[in-house]
């Protein structure tokens, strides 16, 4: 298969010869949110903002895994049934990211990925930022010293030009309301 990117680690190599990824790095059309087609291209998307940031090399290579499988397996969602739980594509990445990676805080974050994005609905849409804000605080407990890992990879899978920019300013300024920093801090 000819990707748009380039494999860096045999890790990378051996989850890219699986045929379920290949299946889910190819499925999409251009939509909302993701006017780049097919899941490979918001890869590169995530991928070249990773770059961007001059991250120490583990680092690095954590968030590209992560970037790797994140949005992989959305062909997989059952759209007869509410995209929740189970039905989540983030839920399907981690059991497929279980196969490959023993890291639970790799793991956790490709399962929550998406989760800054549900809460900034929570407050757009239905205006309960407060509740909104009390679900950041569950994730930054929950991901304890991965929450740095977390943010960097908000602003790399957020940060494309078919992504509304509001999610990622709102979840900045909750940052420094926060006072939350970090050496790195992601656009």
């Amino acid at each position: 298969m000819v990707l748009p990117f380039t494999l860096e680690t045999p890790l990378e190599e051996r989850i890219a010869a699986d045929p379920e990824w290949q299946a889910g790095v190819t499925w999409g059309e251009p939509r909302p949110g993701h006017m780049e087609g097919a899941v490979k291209y918001h890869i590169v998307d995530v991928l070249t903002n990773i770059d961007q940031k001059h991250l120490l090399t583990e680092e690095r290579e954590k968030l590209r895994l992560i970037a790797l499988i994140h949005d992989s397996f959305k062909y997989r969602v059952d759209d007869s049934r509410l995209s929740v739980g189970t039905n989540h594509h983030a839920s399907i990445a981690r059991r497929f990211a279980e196969r490959y990676i023993s890291d639970p805080a790799l793991l956790d974050i490709i399962e929550a990925h998406d989760e800054v994005y549900h809460c900034w609905r929570l407050g757009h849409y239905k205006g309960r930022w407060q509740r909104a804000e009390e679900h950041i605080d569950q994730l930054m407990e929950r991901l304890g010293d991965a929450f740095s890992l977390y943010v960097h990879f908000f602003f790399a899978d957020s940060n494309t030009n078919s992504k509304n920019p509001e999610p990622m300013n709102w979840f900045r300024d909750f940052l420094q309301r926060k006072g939350y920093s970090m050496s790195q801090r992601s656009s």
